[in-house]
């Protein structure tokens, strides 16, 4: 009777051991199926928010929520969403419960520290740029300094941006935004020939908007260079026809 009361425990044991871990890995899969979603989520909604649909990039966001509350990535794609469509309360909430779930994600605080700037509050906003750059495994530091450099440009800090810009594209030469930047920086400063060359390699990869090819009309005319400056002055013409800034430069191309 012993020997049979033993068996049946180690019998009942093994179930429960077994149960336990076949319990244990749904549980892990039904996890790991709904972080993936969750993931799913935020990306869409990412793709929406880059083609300026905010209503349905927002909704991706609720939906990845409601898959996973534990996912960051939900929150800080709806802090960046209601900042576009300025609702400023609604998206503090939402870095805030991001950075609440995960204090220093490198992502958020970048994002966070860019909403600040824009919002008013440069210092702050650069304390969180600082926090993501002393992090040495962040895989893309250029964004950071990117947004560091704009930051301190808002606040006409220029030798402070020029230094952040530089960084930026000593990582990724290819930032269009650096580039951009950098040139309207040295432009100022009176360095009309190195303005030039950001200029050029910030046109040679990405559509040059209405300001940039402003810039480029007033650098060649700096130098006298009336062929480069007809040039980018026919392009103002062709696609900003009705731009004010298009009809002063004009009027200044026409004169004697």
């Amino acid at each position: 009777m012993r020997v049979l009361l033993l068996l049946s425990a180690a019998l009942l044991s093994a179930c429960v051991s077994q149960t336990t871990i076949e319990t244990k890995a749904v549980e892990s899969a039904t996890a790991y199926d709904a972080r993936r979603r969750a993931e799913i989520h935020a990306s869409l909604a990412a793709e929406y928010y880059q083609r300026g649909s905010m209503t349905v990039a927002l909704e991706e966001t609720r939906r990845g929520i409601a898959v996973d509350p534990g996912f960051v990535g939900n929150y800080n794609m709806q802090g960046l969403i209601y900042m576009e469509l300025r609702e400023d309360a609604l998206a503090r909430q939402s870095f805030d419960e991001a950075l609440r779930r995960a204090p220093g994600d490198p992502d958020v605080l970048n994002n966070y520290g860019w909403f600040l700037c824009l919002r008013g509050d440069p210092a702050r906003g650069m304390e969180y740029f600082t926090r993501v750059l002393a992090m040495p495994l962040y895989a893309t530091p250029e964004k950071p300094l990117l947004n560091a450099g704009l930051c301190a440009r808002l606040q006409k800090r220029n030798d402070e941006a020029e230094a952040y810009l530089r960084r930026s594209l000593a990582i990724r030469p290819e930032l269009a935004g650096a580039l951009y930047n950098l040139a309207e920086i040295l432009y100022e400063k009176g360095n009309v020939r190195e303005a030039e060359v950001y200029l050029l390699r910030y046109m040679r990869i990405t559509e040059p908007t209405l300001s940039a090819l402003v810039l480029g009309v007033r650098i060649a005319r700096a130098q006298g260079d009336r062929a480069a400056a007809d040039s980018m002055l026919q392009q103002m013409r062709r696609r900003f026809p009705d731009a004010p800034q298009t009809l002063e430069l004009s009027q200044g191309a026409a004169k004697p």
